[in-house]
């Protein structure tokens, strides 16, 4: 009897090491299965290059969700304001794209670049110049192409910054935008001497003049539409001046300009 009970106790023992073993090599099993899970999942994250990886935004973005998404990113890694870790190229806006785009990717850019990507030109202004210049560039887009589309607005900003690095013109925004507005028929752009008060109503197309204004100020080479072009008139009017330069091209309702080879803008 003894023995037999010996007998019984020592296989109950090893039966129930056996199923402790198992439990152990399950429980080891699913873990290290949530681990390759949680590895691959890893691995096909949007913008994820590798644990803790950030993958670099492309320079040219043609697919407004993809836009979208690439924001939503962006802003998980600015901390007040600024960017933790600077992507090294801003996205490119280009000619091909839809105005829906073009938009999408020009808010993306002023999102994630902060203060402390601004074009070498404009990188030293105080703060209050900054906002200055944006302000007059932005202006310039609403009242002169409000209702023009992307590119126009964009083609009207060009000629804004053409003219700024010209030494024949002023060498700030402003200048540039009022010079002559306090004449009645010796100001560069008609609204500026217009006498009606310049008071933005169309709160889509100013918001869109504010973002752009930004946009180009910022360290970003965009695709130019104009041709470096310091001039332009509406289509349904021909100005004396028109015949003195070469017509580089035209956008949406403007026909664009550039001085002449012999007079070609010298870059100061």
């Amino acid at each position: 009897m003894p023995k037999s009970f010996d007998t019984v106790v020592t296989r109950l023992l090893a039966f129930t090491a056996k199923r402790k073993t198992m439990r152990i090599t399950a429980a080891t099993g699913v873990a290290a299965l949530f681990v390759a899970i949680g590895a691959v999942a890893t691995g096909a994250l949007p913008g994820v290059a590798g644990p803790l990886t950030l993958k670099s935004e492309t320079a040219s973005i043609s697919d407004a969700p993809q836009v979208r998404a690439a924001s939503e990113r962006a802003r998980s890694r600015v901390a007040g304001g600024r960017l933790s870790a600077p992507i090294s190229t801003l996205p490119a806006v280009t000619k091909a794209m839809s105005d829906g785009t073009f938009y999408a990717v020009v808010e993306n850019a002023v999102q994630i670049a902060g203060e402390g990507r601004l074009a070498e030109r404009f990188a030293k202004l105080s703060p209050k110049a900054l906002d200055r210049e944006r302000l007059c560039l932005a202006q310039a887009i609403y009242f002169e192409a409000r209702s023009e589309g992307a590119k126009g607005k964009l083609a009207v900003a060009e000629v804004v910054l053409t003219r700024v690095a010209d030494k024949r013109y002023p060498s700030t925004i402003c200048a540039v935008v009022f010079q002559g507005s306090h004449l009645k028929t010796g100001c560069q752009f008609s609204w500026t001497c217009d006498g009606i008060k310049d008071t933005p109503g169309e709160k889509d197309a100013w918001k869109k003049s504010q973002n752009l204004a930004a946009y180009v100020m910022l360290d970003v080479q965009w695709e130019e539409v104009t041709g470096k072009a310091t001039h332009y008139h509406a289509d349904y009017v021909s100005p004396y001046w028109a015949p003195t330069l070469n017509e580089t091209t035209t956008v949406g309702k403007h026909i664009f300009y550039r001085w002449v080879n012999r007079h070609a803008p010298q870059e100061s």
